[in-house]
């Protein structure tokens, strides 16, 4: 298991953006745009530094998820919502933990109908700060927007966290 990327929400992705460029050298990998049922929409942005691991930054048009997430944190700032974690076979790691007390937003793993690339958020994470840990098992591409679409919306069905 090993640290696979880094999410921020953000009220400014294009500063946040700017930010990790300038400091880390980070690039833009993938850009893309996530569509709610609602109407409301999250602009996303994976970065990639081939030594580093990857960032995922996102920001929300007025009332999406991801707004409403800025808006719970202090001074509405928006921060880190989640560390990923890459692991080979998710099914077990998720066995063992749910056997050790760790709750999830969701009963079942999200697959990506696209590439064998599976994932799945904790409930927030009193004890390290309310962030999220997600379990990821990577297939041969980045990003998936249909199953960055289904984890953000399980944040929300969890009372927004």
């Amino acid at each position: 298991m090993k640290l696979d990327h880094i999410a921020y929400r953000v009220p400014n992705r294009e500063a946040s953006v700017d930010r990790l460029s300038n400091m880390f050298g980070y690039e833009i990998g993938a850009e893309f745009t996530i569509d709610f049922d609602d109407g409301s929409k999250a602009e996303c942005k994976a970065l990639v530094e081939p030594s580093l691991p990857e960032v995922f930054v996102s920001e929300g048009s007025p009332g999406s998820i991801v707004e409403r997430w800025i808006e719970n944190t202090p001074n509405g700032q928006g921060g880190i919502h989640h560390l990923a974690y890459k692991v080979d076979d998710i099914d077990p790691i998720v066995k063992q933990w749910k056997d050790r007390g760790i709750e999830f937003l969701t009963e079942d793993v999200i697959d990506c109908p696209d590439d064998d690339l599976r994932q799945i958020f904790t409930k927030p994470q009193p004890l390290l700060g309310g962030v999220i840990i997600e379990l990821i098992e990577r297939g041969d591409k980045g990003f998936c927007q249909n199953s960055v679409k289904q984890l953000m919306e399980s944040t929300d069905e969890a009372g927004n966290q």
